[in-house]
């Protein structure tokens, strides 16, 4: 494998970089394998998480496991973002469950010395140490509380503890230590402090806002993820009153909101106003505004989807959408055709994730089959194409060469897809 190809390989999270250093010299690919260790790769960190079990399996693939770790140990006490920071901890973490005390001595001094804020990198010790490890995170960020009061602080990492040991036992566990500790006080008091808050700004429940309620936050730009669920079982006459309202709006950020009311929701009105608002400039609402049509059918609706393709447009991540319910025969051949000539990484994302709602409406098992498993080497985002190798498999279309290396993707759930079909 040349080494930009194999670059490419590792940068889409694909089995078939380890399978490959399984069986060749490992040494042409060093730079691109050790920059992958420091750092994530992933299309979208905060979906696909940390590649870190990913990366230990291509390291030791390379028969040179010390020499990739004697770079990632040191490279804790480096500012690098957070993603990578994160990564590169949990990479010495499975390090130090398999025996290596130099990456267990590192991560504590690294997290003692280091400003860290990453709740991520926190339950790393968690996962290594147990309760034992929960306190020493716990002191850490509880000392960095009394040094900056305004510091915020969550429950994530006692969510995370009580779910490996319970949550009985944690509270015994930190109350037991905040005793004699005043920085574990400190923390526990952070966190209740913020639980109180959350309490206190509980959003209402939905189903009890009338639609003066609503027109009411989104005047107040307060609206946030309670519209999309009061929408969900809005009366006929309530969302006729939102679609008037919203054909009157101007403002850009309310418009977003009213919008957003349809995304689920068929727009009661004449649809010349929402035609215009995709006119507008790339933005959120001609964005919003054709998710809204894509819920509807209109001639006017299929010519928006292919002058969207045919300009290359910036909102063309939008074409499939609005064939679903405006399919004409042979629409299967003219979006494989759009996949396959889409060169836009994030454009062809948008495209992967359309075609589920498209062929579920329109099935065509052996189109679907062929796109799918073209979209198994181009899809840049790890967690999408596990749903691609899910489908295939429903399908009954996964080839076994991909099947092998799903074993060893950079996605957890793709590699448990495939272990749960072995068994």
């Amino acid at each position: 494998m040349e080494t930009k190809e194999f670059e490419n390989t590792v940068g889409l999270g694909l089995g078939r970089a380890v399978l490959h250093l399984l069986d060749h010299d490992a040494r042409p690919y060093r730079e691109i394998i050790l920059d992958a260790c420091l750092h994530n790769k992933a299309y979208d960190p905060q979906v696909e998480g940390s590649r870190a079990v990913y990366m230990l399996e291509m390291m030791r693939a390379s028969g040179e496991l010390a020499f990739y770790a004697d770079a990632v140990i040191p490279s804790l006490v480096e500012e690098a973002d957070d993603w990578d920071t994160s990564q590169r901890f949990q990479i010495a973490r499975l390090l130090a469950q398999d025996g290596n005390q130099s990456a267990r001595q590192a991560m504590h001094s690294a997290f003692q010395t280091k400003m860290i804020s990453d709740n991520e990198v926190a339950a790393e010790f968690i996962e290594l140490d147990g309760l034992a490890g929960l306190v020493f995170v716990v002191r850490r960020i509880g000392e960095l509380l009394t040094q900056n009061p305004e510091r915020w602080e969550d429950d994530y990492l006692l969510w995370v503890a009580s779910d490996i040991y319970g949550k009985e036992e944690v509270e015994a566990a930190l109350k037991n230590a905040a005793e004699t500790d005043t920085n574990i006080k400190a923390y526990l008091n952070a966190v209740e402090e913020n639980r109180t808050l959350r309490a206190l700004n509980q959003r209402p429940d939905p189903t009890s806002l009338t639609y003066g309620d609503v027109r009411s936050l989104i005047e107040a730009n307060k609206a946030g993820g309670i519209l999309h669920l009061w929408a969900k079982t809005a009366s006929e006459s309530n969302l006729r009153l939102a679609a008037d309202d919203l054909t009157k709006e101007t403002d850009a950020k309310k418009l977003k909101l009213y919008l957003g009311l349809f995304r689920k929701r068929k727009f009661p009105r004449e649809l010349d106003h929402l035609f215009r608002l995709v006119e507008l400039p790339d933005g959120p609402v001609p964005r919003h505004a054709l998710g809204v049509l894509a819920n509807l059918e209109h001639e006017r609706i299929r010519s928006i989807a292919f002058s969207l393709v045919e300009t290359r447009s910036s909102l063309r991540d939008y074409a499939i959408d609005l064939l679903v319910n405006n399919f004409h025969d042979r629409d299967h051949a003219i979006i494989e055709a759009w996949c396959d000539a889409e060169l836009d990484l994030g454009t062809l994302n948008a495209f992967d994730r359309s075609l589920r709602d498209f062929f579920a409406a329109h099935p065509d098992s052996e189109c679907e089959g062929r796109l799918l498993r073209k979209l198994y080497e181009r899809e840049p985002c790890a967690h999408c194409r596990s749903s691609v190798v899910e489908r295939l498999l429903a399908l009954g279309a996964l080839p076994e060469t991909l099947r092998r290396e799903c074993e060893y993707d950079s996605y957890a759930d793709t590699r448990e897809l495939v272990k749960h079909r072995n068994n």
